[in-house]
């Protein structure tokens, strides 16, 4: 099945712009009946400063042989003016968002996990994390001139870490579950001996689970915690914000080398006579903080909170336009394909 959409849009990062966006979803096998494997892409146009802007954004989950073998991939790439305060929870606070803290980039980042299931619902692959920031020299703004960390690495721009994931996954369907349990334990390590411009490593711990009570009523929790330790670029930092964590909260506002996030989701479908439309909202409630070290996570908190709408395009696949806030005075709105979490 093929769907597309297009029109205006809005990203507090990007301010207005212009967007198409597709799903594709199909089942790699006959028997499959509601884990069908999909990709979207989103396009974007914007102006900027000096030009055009653009951007590119793409989720892969395709399931292959009885759901034995999974590729999860998850692209962006572009060329935008982004924010950016600098590094720890100070930087962010420092400051409201302005034109003065932008900086314009070129960039790409991919991570890809191929995993294999081992026992019943237990999955062990190889990952592969990409990255790559260069900063245009006439647009770097004074924020990012002070923070030795961008200074060191804004020519040093490429990033990749190969590493392991072992996930643990009884969710009923990958990208919108109404019941089960995920859990992600990876490792990542960054090593000019494949290519990276710099050495460090990187670990996470992500969990979701969600709760259906009764039909169209569901409660999806995520906890998630970023660890890195080594010579970490500022572009590769654990960060909050934007439209899949810690949504309300503008992108990059908040990078340090760990991080972590509490958010709570409340999902109601509403009925058409007796079955589910294909209409619904959502509520949300999340908290995360940064810190240098391990030791200092959870001593600040940012909040954020929000409302959303969903309206299903294919079987249990959503387009979903949220409006987010924080206690940082901060809203953003997003407008994509497929739940957050």
């Amino acid at each position: 099945m093929f769907s597309i959409l297009g029109g205006p849009g809005y990203m507090p990062e990007t301010g207005l712009m212009l967007a198409v966006g597709g799903l594709f979803s199909f089942k790699t096998e006959d028997d499959d009946v509601l884990q069908r494997s999909s990709i979207t892409l989103v396009g974007v146009a914007n102006e900027l400063e000096d030009g055009i802007g653009f951007g590119l954004r793409s989720k892969q989950k395709v399931f292959f042989t009885d759901d034995d073998i999974r590729y999860f991939g998850h692209l962006d790439a572009g060329h935008q003016s982004l924010y950016y305060w600098g590094i720890g929870y100070e930087a962010g606070t420092s400051q409201k968002a302005s034109d003065d803290l932008l900086v314009d980039l070129e960039f790409v980042k991919y991570n890809a996990d191929l995993t294999f299931r081992v026992y019943d619902q237990l999955y062990i692959g190889p990952i592969l994390r990409l990255k790559y920031f260069s900063p245009t020299e006439e647009k770097i703004p004074d924020s990012a001139l002070q923070d030795p960390n961008f200074n060191r690495f804004k020519d040093l721009p490429l990033s990749l870490g190969l590493g392991a994931a072992i996930q643990w996954d009884s969710r009923d369907v990958a990208v919108n579950a109404r019941r089960g349990h995920f859990l992600n334990l990876e490792y990542s390590n960054y090593s000019p001996k494949w290519g990276s411009d710099s050495q460090y490593e990187k670990a996470l711990v992500d969990y979701r689970f969600y709760i259906t009570p009764r039909v169209g009523s569901t409660f999806a929790f995520l906890n998630r915690i970023e660890l890195s330790h080594g010579d970490v670029p500022y572009y590769d930092m654990a960060t909050l914000g934007g439209m899949d964590f810690m949504r309300g909260t503008y992108l990059g506002h908040f990078r340090d080398f760990n991080a972590t996030e509490n958010t709570v989701e409340y999902r109601h479908t509403f009925k058409d006579g007796d079955s589910l439309s294909r209409h619904g909202v959502t509520l949300w409630l999340g908290a995360g903080s940064i810190g240098e070290q391990a030791s200092d996570l959870y001593q600040d908190w940012v909040v954020t909170y929000g409302v959303g709408y969903r309206y299903e395009l294919q079987p249990r696949m959503n387009v979903r336009a949220d409006l987010g806030f924080s206690n940082q005075d901060e809203v953003g709105f997003y407008l994509t394909f497929t739940e957050a979490f």
